[in-house]
């Protein structure tokens, strides 16, 4: 492929196969029939009810964020709401985020916050390869800083993965903000945060945490890691020689994998025969 989205590019780092079998045989996981609401169903929810909250309110609260907040969150449950499991798990899990994101509201736009862009898509070209990204959001500061925020409903990527480029989502997109990427957010080289809020809806009911180790502070190092990372991505697999193998690095195997019985990886794995790189997918 000559094009990606930065999630695209984490499944390139952590499976290419998955790579090969999506974006080039162009396979797509078919969803069971009337399949009850799970976890990512529930993500989506509580992403849309943020995305129209931060819409209408760019640039100023309501006198009460919170009633706002809960009016977006029963407009996206919608019909979902009928379903028993949904009103008596889901919806007080929101509604214990929607008074957690309220109060942090007030606190971040009395900081300086210019203005909060939501699900803002973004694209940068590099090398002949095109990245592309949908940032769930982007504050922009008074003072030029800029943090872009990745919504986890889950656990959000370990420090670990992150320096290490396993989980290059949030880095990805501080390099196409930096330069000049999305729409409405200037090319700058002043700083960057690249942060998760983790939205569980238990207690705590969210957590602000940094994307990578502390002394990525700015995050300037991990955005130039980013840059290298996905340069080198891009000239390997420039070279037609070069195989979409499945989990070529085991310890970077991804949790879930749609493609895993394709590339038959339990096969090889159970029977040894493999060495790891996936050949009995071939």
């Amino acid at each position: 492929p000559d094009e990606l989205s930065v999630t695209g590019i984490e499944m390139w780092r952590r499976n290419p196969y998955g790579v090969y079998a999506r974006y080039i045989l162009g396979l797509r996981k078919i969803d069971p029939l009337d399949a009850d609401p799970g976890a990512a169903d529930y993500g989506s929810v509580i992403h849309d009810a943020l995305d129209a909250f931060v819409r209408d309110w760019p640039d100023a609260l309501p006198e009460d964020p919170l009633a706002a907040l809960l009016e977006a969150g029963e407009a996206s449950f919608g019909a979902l709401m009928a379903r028993p499991g949904v009103r008596a798990f889901w919806w007080p899990r929101y509604q214990r985020i929607a008074e957690w994101v309220a109060d942090r509201e007030i606190e971040r736009r009395a900081a300086g916050i210019r203005e909060s862009l939501s699900e803002k898509k973004g694209r940068l070209e590099i090398d002949g390869f095109t990245v592309t990204a949908r940032a769930d959001r982007i504050d922009l500061y008074d003072d030029g800083h800029r943090e872009i925020i990745d919504y986890k409903t889950g656990a959000p990527p370990a420090p670990g993965d992150v320096a290490d480029g396993w989980a290059p989502q949030l880095p990805l997109e501080g390099l196409i903000a930096r330069e000049g990427g999305f729409a409405d957010v200037p090319k700058s080289n002043g700083t960057a945060t690249l942060s998760y809020w983790q939205l569980s809806g238990g207690d705590p009911a969210g957590k602000i945490r940094a994307a990578g180790y502390a002394r990525d502070k700015d995050h300037d190092k991990l955005i130039a890691d980013a840059e290298k990372g996905l340069r080198n991505l891009i000239k390997t697999f420039a070279d037609p020689k070069t195989p979409y193998y499945a989990t070529p690095h085991p310890a970077g195997a991804p949790r879930f994998d749609d493609y895993e019985h394709l590339a038959r990886t339990r096969e090889w794995q159970a029977g040894g025969s493999g060495d790891g790189n996936g050949d009995g997918g071939e």
